[in-house]
């Protein structure tokens, strides 16, 4: 389908400039209507220069996209940085076309810049962001994120009875990325809903990388009454912990009063676990320990 789009529009780009240039060949039409078109002859060429430069952009990014397909959806941010930088090269060659002075740009640039700067500044700014966000590369598909600092869906505002209306705001978004474009970023949130929230925001936002496949080290402090045998407990934590977990570190940590002392259990969960249901799971098998030792004492 792709391919299919890219061929049509070389073939309406190649036809458009066979049309702008046939009528300034000699004896296709009369002299004085051929000498009358030949005087917008810096549009002709500017207008051809744009379908050239379309078909070279379109061509450049099809082959960088093939070269690069392994990279899946990613592919797509290196083909949106060539398009941009393409058309702003176009937009140069145009202007020598036209003459256009050195002073006169300036001048004209500096009123423009203004005026489209004061009423295009949060599509500029989501611009900016979506640049910085594909140069640095610090978000990319595929990639799991938690983004804090409230989403509104529909933004609560005055008056005050809005507060408890139906309007739906998201104070944290937990979910994986699926593309980043120049002005939004989608990501796939664990509720199956597809968000695309702007660059901008997504760049100030406070955001947190779920990287499973990094290990996390998890501590679990629990006390001991003083009255068991501290060698019997650390001998019983290690037996019991040893058959569900692997290389579990197990210390006397301190006496919290006179009655009871702390044991601190270190281990590292698996990049597949979360680190809440592993430090459940622990806490599970040392309350078990627990128990095992008051029904020894009772008998």
């Amino acid at each position: 389908m792709y391919k299919l789009k890219k061929l049509w529009i070389i073939l309406i780009a190649s036809l458009i400039i066979l049309l702008l240039w046939i009528p300034t060949i000699p004896g296709i039409i009369s002299e004085e209507i051929r000498q009358i078109y030949l005087t917008y002859s810096n549009i002709i060429r500017a207008l051809t220069i744009i379908m050239i430069g379309m078909i070279i952009i379109e061509t450049i990014a099809s082959a960088i996209m093939m070269k690069l397909s392994y990279l899946g959806r990613e592919a797509y941010i290196v083909r949106n940085i060539i398009i941009v930088g393409g058309y702003i090269i176009i937009g140069f060659i145009l202007l020598t076309i036209f003459e256009t002075t050195g002073t006169g740009t300036m001048a004209g640039a500096t009123v423009t810049g203004l005026v489209v700067g004061l009423g295009l500044q949060p599509i500029i700014a989501n611009l900016f962001a979506g640049l910085i966000i594909l140069g640095t590369g610090f978000m990319k598909p595929g990639t799991r994120i938690k983004i804090a600092g409230g989403i509104p869906l529909s933004p609560v505002v005055f008056p005050a009875y809005k507060v408890f209306s139906k309007d739906e705001h998201i104070p944290t978004l937990r979910g994986t990325i699926i593309e980043v474009g120049l002005m939004h970023t989608k990501i796939l949130s664990d509720d199956g809903e597809l968000v695309k929230i702007s660059n901008n925001m997504a760049l100030n936002s406070s955001i947190v990388f779920e990287e499973k496949s990094e290990p996390k080290i998890v501590r679990v402090r629990y006390e001991f009454p003083i009255k068991y045998d501290p060698e019997i407990v650390l001998s019983m934590l290690k037996e019991e912990l040893n058959k569900n977990f692997s290389d579990c570190k197990i210390y006397l940590e301190e006496q919290s009063d006179k009655t009871y002392y702390i044991v601190i259990v270190i281990a590292e969960a698996p990049p597949h676990i979360k680190v809440r249901e592993f430090r459940s799971e622990i806490l599970k098998q040392i309350i078990k320990v627990h128990r095992n030792l008051e029904q020894r004492i009772k008998e």
